[in-house]
């Protein structure tokens, strides 16, 4: 009788607690997100962040290749120690530091 109670107590607890996926849903990790591989002998976005970093031994915020002028360009915004944000943008091509703004 008692292990009656108990089982039924079990199965009751399985159909209320509903279904549990198997597996979490897919998200890319973030530096997969935003590696871009140019494939024609310029940089990636990866190797313009370790180029920042290089000069730089401060907080990488964000990361991003935009088109400008229709070349692409590698955008690189840095905490620095001081508490400023610095922006550098990085000629995805050549790897040739194209600006850096305070």
């Amino acid at each position: 009788m008692a292990n009656r109670r108990l089982i039924s107590g079990c199965l009751i607890l399985l159909l209320v607690a509903g279904p549990v996926p198997a597996d979490p849903p897919f998200l890319p990790p973030m530096d997969f997100v935003h590696r871009d591989h140019t494939g024609k002998g310029g940089i990636s976005l990866d190797d313009a962040v370790a180029q920042a970093r290089q000069h730089n031994q401060d907080k990488v915020l964000s990361a991003e290749t935009i088109r400008v002028d229709g070349r692409k360009v590698h955008r690189i915004k840095i905490l620095t120690q001081n508490g400023r944000v610095k922006r550098i943008k990085i000629d995805a091509r050549t790897g040739r530091t194209l600006s850096r703004h305070r």
